[in-house]
């Protein structure tokens, strides 16, 4: 209670302060989700049912899908990805699918693939039923996997938003109520 009493006490200087790191704090968080899905795209590649891709080191990717909200055209679609030599890549569907979305475009995980070596794989399709006029506007993206990574930034973004909202109504409080007395 000691605190407490301290911080309403003190309102108006633990505010400001506290304000400026709380706002600094919540721009780095928002560059930082931002950043991360920015650095994790490795490439994208157009909705064809057969096409060569490159990869240029080993690891895990996750394949997503692009396109407008709302679209459709990804509905019933397999994606099969064979490596040098013919090898088939196993994958697994992603457990947890992230999705981004902006105002006009939106990406959702689908699979993760392990790509044991760098080399020219084959990516298919399964499924297109042929080239749709929109399909310009939808693409199957292949990012290093960054969730995990993503969920931290969002957490803080959360915290630090709520904590600015807080600085803002002990300010006022104490704005409103004054100095003085209790």
């Amino acid at each position: 209670m000691v605190i407490l009493s301290f911080i309403y006490h003190n309102g108006i200087w633990i505010s400001i302060p506290a304000f400026a790191v709380l706002v600094t704090a919540l721009v780095l968080c928002i560059t930082g989700v931002l950043r991360t899905a920015r650095q994790a795209r490795l490439f994208s590649v157009s909705l064809l049912d057969r096409q060569e891709i490159e990869f240029t080191e080993a690891g895990r990717v996750v394949l997503c899908m692009e396109g407008p909200i709302l679209s459709r055209r990804f509905v019933g679609l397999t994606y099969d990805l064979t490596g040098p030599g013919g090898i088939r890549v196993e994958s697994r569907p992603v457990i947890f699918r992230g999705r981004t979305t902006g105002l006009t475009k939106a990406r959702m995980e689908l699979r993760v693939y392990e790509i044991g070596i760098p080399g020219l794989y084959v990516f298919r399709i399964q499924g297109l039923q042929g080239e749709k006029s929109s399909d310009s506007e939808h693409k199957m993206v292949f990012m290093e996997p960054h969730l995990a990574v993503s969920v931290l930034y969002v957490l803080g973004i959360v915290l630090t938003a709520m904590f600015t909202i807080m600085s803002i109504v002990l300010f006022f409080l104490r704005l409103t109520v004054g100095s003085g007395g209790t």
